[in-house]
Order: C-alpha cells, then sequence, then structure tokens
C-alpha cells in the first residue's frame, strides 16, 4: 500500500502569548528527512517539496506551522485575505 508522510517547519521557539517566533530552516526540515528514512524499513517511492497552508497539525508530539525562513509564502486571495502557507517536505513510500 502506497503511504505519504509531511514533513514541515517545526516551532523553534516562542514568542509572546505563546505564539511563534522562529522555526526550523528548510534544511533542517530535509534533515529530519533523511533520519527518518535511515531510522523506518520503508521503500521511498518519490520524496517532493509540497506548499501548505499555515496551521497543519502533525501526526507526532512537534509542534508544525507557517515559517518565516526561506519556505515562507504568503498566498494572496480574493478580497485581500492572506494565508500564510510553508514549503514542506512530502515522502511517497511503500512499507
Amino acid at each position: 500500500m502506497i503511504q505519504y508522510k509531511d514533513f514541515a517547519p517545526r516551532i523553534t521557539e516562542r514568542g509572546p502569548f505563546g505564539g511563534a517566533a522562529e522555526y526550523e530552516s528548510f534544511s533542517e526540515i530535509v534533515s529530519a528527512v533523511n533520519q527518518w528514512i535511515d531510522m523506518t524499513t520503508i521503500q521511498v517511492i518519490s520524496v517532493e517539496t509540497v506548499v501548505l497552508p499555515d496551521r497543519i497539525e502533525g501526526t507526532s508530539d512537534d509542534v508544525y506551522g507557517l515559517t518565516s525562513s526561506n519556505s515562507f509564502h504568503p498566498v494572496m486571495l480574493s478580497q485581500g485575505v492572506t494565508i500564510n502557507c510553508f514549503q514542506c517536505v512530502r515522502v511517497w513510500y511503500r512499507e
């Protein structure tokens, strides 16, 4: 069965009122992907970057969110509404 796992920037430092102040860089995300692949017994089918909206929740205890690093992408919708998006890595695999 084909499955996928997304890796998004984790919050590395909290700001005022519990909000995020700093996030992982994209190279740190890629490093986490490589470590996960090394620690599992999966067959990697494909690895890609995808841009996803802010407020993506992780499947683990890690906290994901938008990043203001080089992977931040504001997307403007109609009527001036802006949605913050971020670049993440998606791994398609087979167990």
